[in-house]
């Protein structure tokens, strides 16, 4: 019996609801990293990211470095919130050669679900279900 090859992910996207001490609503976070960590500098993921209807994008553009050149450890990483997602959204995640990963995910008023995702990915999609505090 041949054995599966193992699927890497090259990142991994961590959504969870946060809820912003400055104004106490409850928002959506978006974290995309590196699943690789870098010994000299904490890079950025440059990503352009838009949303329209029920799609949210990530288009990845490549790795930045960081603004503070003070060296760190860790993988290199992205966030963004978003306000008021309610119901079943589309999120896809394109990589710098065009590949695309799209996952369908259902944003309830105090949870999230991953309801679909590719069997092939590079991202590996992570749900958190407890509100932090930000």
């Amino acid at each position: 019996m041949k054995k599966q090859p193992t699927q890497e992910t090259e990142y991994r996207l961590l959504i969870e609801p946060v809820l912003s001490e400055r104004d106490q609503k409850v928002r959506v976070a978006f974290r995309l990293e590196t699943t690789k960590h870098f010994t000299a500098f904490q890079y950025e993921i440059a990503v352009q990211d838009s949303i329209d209807d029920h799609t949210i994008l990530f288009r990845l553009r490549g790795l930045k470095a960081p603004s503070l050149s003070l060296p760190s450890t860790g993988p290199a990483q992205f966030r963004k919130e978003y306000d008021a997602l309610k119901g079943v959204y589309e999120i896809v995640v394109e990589s710098i050669d065009g590949t695309k990963n799209i996952f369908r995910v259902q944003f309830k008023t105090r949870s999230i679900t991953l309801l679909k995702q590719p069997r092939q990915r590079f991202v590996e999609v992570i749900v958190g279900s407890t509100i932090v505090e930000r």
